[in-house]
């Protein structure tokens, strides 16, 4: 008879088909009777029938996912699970233990799965098995004061997290550990927690045990990412990317670092180590680096993502992720701005342009090492036009805005001219400026205008200063577009013990930097250095690196 059962390969029909007088139905499930995969019979319809199959409209599935979908009683919702190859592929991983976010009475809970049942098929006709999962809902989701374990199907699961168990294993030794923490683990494993608002960023952020706590030397990576990370994207598609060359390292860094900093505003030490461990030099656990060493070991070495910057010198282009900015001394420059040495570093390389707009540009200050600095003072501009460090984009004429067709360097040095930027005009503003009998030595350069004819200025906005003393690195990052929205970060403000997890992190509301970066350079050259409170000296005077991002890529939001 053809009933007899021989080892069977089960289906699900993709689309609706007709076979002789029977109608399959999308989503429905069969097992195939032949080798040829050209009879099956059909598990859905009344009697079981036998049908032809047509291949291209089902496909073969395996025992366990097939278990799973044939325990969904709905065809449309197996076919929907299906489509979520992620979640259908955790699913099927599933084990005891494992924490679950699923549909019941509406609304989204979580629970724990307890067990789960397999039921066969009590007509014989077929050795496909059902799979069902017992789930205990945890405390705070039952409604009617319930606690009995509820038996539902795969199509209940919304989410799948084993990365969990650890959790429930300390439940009831840590006092301290409830839903809400189970709840906040799972989501930091499945959803991507965007940065901290504008509107939220003192109440989530400020106070002690905030930010990323330090342990061993690692404030040069504690400062990095908090000012990276915690109220920007700027940086997020190296989080989900799928071409990095370190899955674990990259899902480290959004699980156990990224996402818990932006939803709860702290990270314990043991998670950060749980990275240093994994960048592939046993250095980064034990001794002191700087912020440059850690950011070209994460993106270059072990993610191996597309560099941040694209530079165009002589002809050739040339990749990295942050630009050291070097300038040559200047006695009459007393307290530059980052616009003003960026610009007069691009004129010592001669012929530096950006090959494109980056999103972020890290930038290094000039100095060298962690005790000589060139300037005793630096303000990071809170605005970086970049529109004439592009090879790409038109030059503009510094005093009308139209396209520039000329250059002066030695408009650059002249102090009848100078604001410390690159001096370039378009050809009436060249004529003008340089028929003055002070500077009708001038030799102006002619620029390669092809163009089509706009130019949109490139600005890019201050994100983050990372400064250091003593071997110290701390951190000043804007918190959203107001003009008082900064705070400081310090991974090691106290210290409790010796063991890890026992420095105290600190973020410190700093609005007052807002009044002295509004600022116009000329007032700021007449600000009283001793008077101006310790925070925001270190800010002017210990500047190590600066971040800045392009608006469209890393917007921080009210």
């Amino acid at each position: 008879m053809s009933s007899t059962l021989k080892p069977q390969r089960p289906f699900i029909a993709l689309r609706e088909f007709t076979a002789g007088r029977h109608k399959v139905f999308a989503g429905s499930m069969g097992v195939l009777l032949d080798n040829d995969h050209s009879r099956g019979r059909i598990l859905d319809l009344p009697n079981r029938p036998e049908v032809t199959v047509k291949r291209n409209l089902v496909r073969v599935l395996g025992k366990r996912d097939s278990a799973f979908l044939y325990g969904i009683g709905v065809p449309q919702r197996r076919l929907h699970l299906l489509n979520n190859e992620k979640l259908l592929q955790a699913i099927c991983g599933m084990q005891i233990n494992d924490v679950v976010r699923i549909r019941f009475q509406g609304y989204a809970s979580v629970g724990v799965v307890n067990a789960i049942w397999e039921l066969s098929d009590k007509s014989r006709l077929s050795d496909l098995t059902k799979l069902l999962i017992e789930v205990e809902l945890l405390d705070g989701e039952c409604s009617n004061n319930t606690s009995k374990p509820l038996k539902i199907n795969a199509g209940e699961i919304l989410a799948v997290s084993s990365n969990v168990q650890y959790h429930l294993y300390y439940r009831d030794t840590r006092p301290g550990l409830d839903e809400r923490d189970i709840h906040s683990a799972l989501d930091d494993v499945l959803i991507d927690i965007p940065p901290v608002r504008e509107c939220d960023g003192l109440e989530k952020m400020v106070g002690l045990r905030r930010g990323i706590q330090g342990h061993h030397n690692s404030c040069y990576l504690d400062t990095t990412l908090f000012s990276l990370f915690t109220f920007s994207s700027v940086l997020d598609h190296i989080l989900q990317s799928p071409e990095v060359c370190d899955a674990k390292v990259q899902r480290i860094l959004r699980q156990d670092i990224v996402n818990p900093l932006r939803r709860n505003g702290f990270v314990h030490a043991e998670r950060v180590m749980k990275l240093r461990k994994l960048l592939r030099c046993e250095t980064f656990v034990t001794e002191e680096k700087d912020p440059e060493e850690f950011l070209n070991a994460l993106l270059h070495e072990v993610l191996a993502v597309e560099p941040l910057l694209k530079i165009r010198c002589n002809d050739k282009t040339q990749e990295s992720n942050i630009y050291q900015i070097i300038v040559e001394r200047d006695g009459t420059l007393k307290v530059p701005s980052v616009q003003t040495l960026m610009e007069r570093s691009f004129r010592f390389y001669d012929d530096l342009k950006f090959e494109k707009t980056p999103s972020c540009l890290i930038l290094q200050m000039p100095r060298f090492g962690k005790k000589f600095k060139m300037f005793p003072f630096i303000i990071p501009s809170l605005e970086l036009d970049i529109t004439n460090m592009l090879y790409t984009r038109s030059k503009v004429c510094c005093i009308c805005l139209g396209v520039a067709e000329y250059e002066c360097t030695q408009c650059l040095a002249d102090p009848l001219t100078t604001d410390g930027h690159i001096r370039q005009f378009c050809q009436q503003c060249e004529r003008q400026v340089h028929s003055q009998k002070q500077l009708n030595d001038h030799s102006p350069l002619r620029l390669d205008t092809q163009t089509d004819g706009s130019l949109p200025l490139q600005k890019l906005q201050l994100l983050a200063v990372l400064c250091i003393k003593t071997s110290h690195f701390i951190s000043f990052v804007k918190y959203g577009p107001s003009k008082h929205s900064w705070v400081f970060f310090d991974s090691m403000a106290g210290k409790t013990g010796n063991e890890i997890g026992t420095n105290v992190p600190l973020v410190r509301s700093c609005p007052q930097l807002g009044d002295y970066l509004s600022m116009s350079e000329e007032q700021f050259q007449r600000v009283d250095f001793s008077k101006m409170d310790s925070l925001c000296r270190r800010f002017f005077s210990d500047s190590y690196m600066c971040i800045y991002q392009y608006p469209e890529h890393g917007a921080q939001n009210g």
